[in-house]
């Protein structure tokens, strides 16, 4: 795992309440639930003091943010250019 989106064209996003700030990229919407593997696909996750939005670039790393097990709060929106906005390069 590792491709974060830290910053939109708007600037820095905060250290919580990424989401909601997402929200704000133009086009950006929540995912459907139950939530499927789609282009742009970001989850926003609450880990205490910070959230991480992690762009879900394929169906491994969708496959990780969808584990069980994985019981921290999550927040999936579709944001246009997420591939862009975390720094991935195919």
């Amino acid at each position: 795992m590792g491709y974060y989106i830290n910053a939109t064209d708007r600037g820095p996003l905060p250290p919580m309440f990424k989401a909601v700030e997402l929200l704000a990229v133009p086009g950006a919407k929540k995912a459907e639930l139950p939530v499927t593997f789609q282009p742009d696909l970001v989850c926003v996750v609450e880990n205490g003091t910070f959230d991480a939005a992690a762009y879900c670039y394929d169906e491994a790393e969708f496959a990780d943010f969808t584990d069980p097990s994985d019981r921290r709060r999550k927040t999936w929106l579709v944001v246009p250019n997420a591939a862009k906005l975390s720094g991935y390069e195919r």
